[in-house]
């Protein structure tokens, strides 16, 4: 019979998706904290179904630097609810920005900036 299998979503993927749940972003979101432009957005939205897979070094150092930011994060506040808070505020060493609005600006200088930002804070 002719069945069509899905494939499971990768590791990667999954712990995107987790990340977007616990910091309560919007699929654009996290489409732009990924580094996907508009022209992406088909196979953004096919991710989390298993029907496309992540390609591309850039977007696989992203999900580290992101892993590496909230694994750090939670050793810090150990509260989701203050972790959320403290990405949304503007940040006087960011320049006023907060560490949200840069990561999902789509730049990897500014998702770098934000981990050596996370590091330096949590010492």
């Amino acid at each position: 019979m002719g069945m069509k299998k899905e494939r499971s979503t990768s590791g990667p993927i999954q712990f995107a998706l987790k990340l977007a749940g616990s910091w309560h972003l919007s699929h654009d979101e996290l489409v732009g904290l990924l580094g996907f432009g508009p022209g992406d957005a088909a196979h953004a939205a096919a991710l989390p179904a298993g029907r496309a897979e992540l390609h591309g070094r850039d977007v696989r150092g992203r999900i580290a630097h992101l892993f590496r930011i909230r694994e750090t994060l939670y050793s810090l506040f150990r509260d989701l609810e203050v972790e959320n808070e403290w990405l949304r505020e503007p940040h006087e060493l960011l320049a006023g920005k907060s560490p949200m609005s840069l990561m999902v600006g789509g730049s990897m200088e500014d998702l770098l900036l934000v981990r050596e930002y996370v590091d330096e804070v949590c010492g």
